[in-house]
C-alpha cells in the first residue's frame, strides 16, 4: 500500500515543482519562455524532482546524511548571494523564500546522485557548468539585480553535467552531439544580434565565453537525449501498470476508423471557430482573378484549381452561396487529415510501438492548434502538400518494414502516385526536393527498382500532363504570357533579389568600380542608406515590390539581359563579399534557426500566421473578403491570439512547440540519433524531411504554412528513431550480393 501511494505521488509533486522552477526563472531572464533553455530546465526538474522524491519516501536506507550535506551547502551558497548582494548595494539582503526552496530541492538532487566515486566527476561537472551559467546569462539578458538565479541555474547545470559524465560512456555519442553543439551554440550566438538589430555580433570576450559556454551546454543536453533514447528504445522499462495500457494499445480492433473519427471530433471545434474557413493570404486575390478569367498570377494552378472547384463551382454555381463553398473545401480538408493521421496511427499501432510514441505522434496531428488552424486554411497549397508530405513519409516507413508487401498492393501504390503528384503540383520547390531525394530513394529501395520506375514513370507522365496541356489551355489576361503551372526551379523566392539589395546595403561602400557599374546597370544609382529605407532585412517581397516600382520610372535597366546581368551581380556579392552575404541570407532565414524570437518581429514578418483577411483588414488590390460566421468566437479569439497573435511566447515550454526554430533543432537531434544507432535507411527516409527544410531558406519570408509540411512528418522522425531495422531472413540475408553477381 506504501509503494503504491509513493508511486502515486511522485509524478504530480515532480510536475507541480518543475512548473514552479519554470515560472520562476521566467521572471528572472528576458525571453525565457521561448528559449529552449526552458524545456531543458523543465525536463531536468520533472526527472530530478521525481527521483528525489522517491529517494526521500523510500525508508529502507538511512538519507539523513546526504540531506545534512544538501542542507550545509544550501547555506554556504545563501551566504555566497548575501556577500554579492552586500558588495552591490552595502547591504545584507536575504535570498527570495521561493529561490531558496528551489535551490535547496536542486541540491538535494544532485547531492542524491553523487557515490563516493564522484569527486573528479562533480569537480568537472561544476567548471562546465560555470561557463554554461555565464552563456546563458548573456544570451538571455536578466531583468532583475538579484543574483539567485546563478546558483538555482549553476545547480541546474551540475545536475545535467553529473548525469551526462556519469552514464554517457560511448565517445562517439559525445563527437556526434558536438555538431549539434557548434550549430546551436552558433544559431544562438548570431541569432541574438541579428534579431536586435539585424548585425553580427562583436568579435569580443563576452561572445567566446558566450559560444564556448553554450557549445558546453548543448553538447551535454544532446549526448544525454541520444543515449537515453538508444538506450531504452530496445527495452522500454513498463511498469506493471504501463504493460497494461501497452497491451491495450496491441489489441485495439480497427485502430484506423477509431483514430480518425476520434480525430474528426477533436478537429470539430476548430471547424466550427474558424467556419466558413480562413480566407486569407493570396485566396481573395486568386478568385477575384479567377473568376475573371485569369489564371497566371504566379500561384500553382492546382491549388487556385481546388478553390475554383469548392468555391465556384460548387459553391456560387450549385449552391449560390461563396461561403457554403468555402465550408465544404474546409470540411474535405479536415476530413482528408483526419483519415491520414488515422492511418498513420494504424501503421504505428500495427508495428506496437510503444504506447507513448503513438500517444506523441496522435496528439501531435489532432491536437496542435497550428495543425487546425492550417486545416481550415484556404490557401491550399502549403495544406494539401503538408497532407501529401505526411501520406509519403508514412508510405516510405512502410517500404522499408515491408517493401514487398507494399509494392504488392496496386491500391497504395496508386494512392503514392496521387500523393507524389500533389506533392509536385501544389508547392513551387516541389520538383527540387523530389529530384534531389530520388537519388537516396532509389538507392533505398533498390530491390525494387522495376514497381519504383513504374511509380516515377506514371508521377512524371501525370504531372507534365498537368503542367502542360492543362494548365496552358486556361485562360490569362496577360498577352503573350503563358500560364505556369508550377514556376521554374530557377525561382528562389525573392532570395536572389535580397541578397543584391541586402549585399549593397551591408557593403556598399566596399564595392569595386566595376561591381559599382554593373549593379547600376540593374538598379538606379543610390547610396546605401537610400536603399536600406525600404529595406527589410526579414522580409523579401518588400523589396521585390521595390524592385518592380524602380523599374516603371526607370525602364532602362531593364533592357537587354537584365536578367543574366542580375545573376552575375548576386554571384559577385557571393563571392566578393561573403560576410555581407551571409548577413542576408541568416537575417532573412532568422525564423528557421533562432528559437528566441518574439511575434511579430520589427519587420513585420509573420513566425506562426495563418489567420489574416479573417479580421477584414484592408486590402491592397482587388479581392473577395469573407468574414467569420463568429459559431464560437471565445474559441476563435483564444486561437487567433495564439496563432496570429503569437500568445503562444509567454507561455514557457509551450512556446517552443509552437516555434519553427525549435523544429529544426529537434530534426538535427533526431538525425544524430540515427547516426548513432547506424540506422541508414532511416536516415535516408529523414532526408525526404531534411531537404525540405533546406528548400524554405529560399523562401522570401519565414511563416509557418511553409514549414507546414515538415510539421506533420516532424512526429514521424521521432518514430524512425525507434522503428527497428526489419529482420532479413536468414537465406535472404546474401540475396543483394547474388542478384550483383548476376
Amino acid at each position: 500500500m506504501e509503494k503504491k501511494v509513493i508511486n502515486l505521488i511522485k509524478l504530480p509533486f515532480a510536475l507541480l515543482l518543475s512548473i514552479m522552477i519554470t515560472s520562476w526563472l521566467n521572471t528572472i531572464f528576458n525571453n525565457y519562455s521561448i528559449s529552449p533553455v526552458s524545456v531543458v530546465y523543465f525536463l531536468t526538474g520533472l526527472i530530478g524532482f521525481y527521483h528525489l522524491i522517491h529517494n526521500l519516501l523510500e525508508l529502507k536506507l538511512p538519507r539523513w546524511i546526504r540531506t545534512g550535506i544538501v542542507i550545509l551547502f544550501t547555506i554556504i551558497e545563501e551566504l555566497i548571494i548575501m556577500l554579492i548582494h552586500s558588495l552591490q548595494t552595502n547591504m545584507l539582503v536575504l535570498s527570495d523564500f521561493k529561490a531558496l526552496i528551489l535551490l535547496l530541492l536542486i541540491n538535494a538532487v544532485v547531492a542524491f546522485q553523487l557515490t563516493s566515486k564522484d569527486l573528479v566527476r562533480l569537480i568537472v561537472a561544476i567548471m562546465l557548468a560555470l561557463f554554461e551559467s555565464l552563456a546563458i546569462w548573456f544570451n538571455l539578458n536578466r531583468v532583475t539585480d538579484s543574483w539567485d538565479w546563478l546558483v538555482v541555474i549553476l545547480s541546474l547545470n551540475i545536475l545535467i553535467n553529473l548525469v551526462a559524465l556519469q552514464y554517457v560512456k560511448k565517445i562517439f555519442y559525445w563527437l556526434l552531439s558536438t555538431i549539434a553543439g557548434i550549430l546551436f551554440a552558433l544559431a544562438l550566438v548570431l541569432g541574438k544580434p541579428l534579431y536586435d538589430n539585424y548585425q553580427f555580433p562583436s568579435f569580443n570576450l563576452i561572445t567566446v565565453l558566450t559560444f564556448l559556454g553554450l557549445f558546453l551546454f548543448w553538447t551535454t543536453v544532446t549526448a544525454l537525449i541520444i543515449n537515453f533514447v538508444i538506450n531504452n528504445q530496445n527495452q522500454v522499462k513498463l511498469k506493471n501498470e504501463n504493460k497494461k495500457i501497452q497491451n491495450w494499445f496491441n489489441q485495439i480492433q480497427h485502430p484506423w476508423l477509431w483514430s480518425t473519427i476520434i480525430t474528426f471530433i477533436i478537429f470539430l471545434p476548430a471547424l466550427v471557430a474558424l467556419a466558413p474557413g480562413i480566407w486569407s493570404y493570396d485566396t481573395p486575390y486568386q478568385y477575384f482573378s479567377m473568376v475573371r478569367g485569369n489564371w497566371n498570377i504566379g500561384q500553382p494552378i492546382a491549388s487556385m484549381m481546388i478553390v475554383y472547384f469548392f468555391v465556384q463551382i460548387i459553391g456560387v454555381q450549385l449552391l449560390h452561396s461563396l461561403t457554403v463553398g468555402l465550408f465544404l473545401m474546409i470540411l474535405t480538408q479536415f476530413v482528408l487529415g483526419a483519415i491520414i493521421f488515422g492511418y498513420g496511427f494504424k501503421v504505428l499501432n500495427k508495428w506496437h510501438l510503444p504506447w507513448f510514441i503513438q500517444v506523441i505522434v496522435w496528439g501531435w496531428w489532432s491536437l496542435h492548434i497550428t495543425n487546425w488552424t492550417s486545416l481550415a486554411l484556404s490557401n491550399t497549397k502549403d495544406t494539401w502538400a503538408g497532407l501529401a508530405s505526411v501520406l509519403i513519409m508514412i508510405f516510405l516507413l512502410e517500404i522499408w518494414q515491408n517493401g514487398t508487401q507494399f509494392l504488392h498492393s496496386y491500391g497504395k501504390i496508386t494512392i503514392l502516385i496521387i500523393a507524389l503528384f500533389v506533392f509536385l503540383t501544389f508547392r513551387n520547390s516541389s520538383r527540387l526536393v523530389l529530384i534531389m531525394f530520388l537519388p537516396f530513394l532509389l538507392g533505398f529501395c533498390w530491390k525494387y527498382w522495376k514497381q519504383m520506375l513504374t511509380i516515377c514513370v506514371a508521377t512524371g507522365a501525370l504531372f507534365y500532363l498537368f503542367n502542360g496541356p492543362v494548365v496552358h489551355s486556361l485562360s490569362s489576361t496577360s498577352s503573350g504570357i503563358q500560364t505556369e503551372g508550377v514556376r521554374n526551379i530557377s525561382n528562389v523566392g525573392g532570395l536572389k533579389i535580397q541578397l543584391i539589395f541586402g549585399g549593397y546595403i551591408n557593403a556598399g561602400y566596399q564595392f569595386s568600380t566595376s561591381d559599382k557599374k554593373l549593379l547600376w546597370s540593374i538598379l538606379p544609382q543610390g547610396t546605401p542608406e537610400q536603399y536600406a529605407q525600404f529595406y527589410s532585412p526579414q522580409f523579401a517581397d518588400q523589396a521585390a515590390n521595390v524592385w518592380g516600382e524602380l523599374g516603371q520610372h526607370y525602364p532602362k535597366i531593364y533592357h537587354g539581359d537584365f536578367n543574366k546581368r542580375r545573376s552575375q551581380m548576386m554571384k559577385r556579392i557571393i563571392l566578393h563579399y561573403p560576410k555581407a552575404a551571409l548577413q542576408v541570407i541568416l537575417n532573412q532565414n532568422l525564423g528557421w534557426y533562432y528559437p528566441q524570437s518574439i511575434y511579430p518581429s520589427k519587420s513585420g514578418n509573420i513566425y506562426n500566421e495563418v489567420i489574416n483577411e479573417t479580421k477584414n483588414g484592408p486590402m491592397k488590390k482587388d479581392g473577395v473578403i469573407i468574414k467569420n460566421w463568429n459559431w464560437w468566437p471565445s474559441l476563435y479569439k483564444i486561437i487567433y491570439d495564439l496563432e496570429q497573435d503569437g500568445n503562444y511566447w509567454q507561455y514557457p515550454v509551450i512556446a517552443s512547440f509552437f516555434d519553427p526554430a525549435f523544429w529544426g533543432w529537434l530534426i538535427l537531434i533526431m538525425l544524430l540519433i540515427l547516426i548513432a544507432k547506424k540506422s541508414w535507411s532511416a536516415l535516408v527516409i529523414s532526408f525526404f524531411v531534411v531537404i525540405q527544410w533546406a528548400t524554405l531558406w529560399a523562401a522570401p519570408v519565414v511563416l509557418a504554412r511553409y514549414i507546414y509540411p515538415i510539421f506533420l512528418c516532424l512526429p514521424l522522425m521521432l518514430v524512425l528513431c525507434y522503428l527497428k531495422q526489419p529482420n532479413i531472413p536468414q537465406n535472404d540475408r546474401y540475396q543483394p550480393l547474388r542478384q550483383f553477381q548476376k
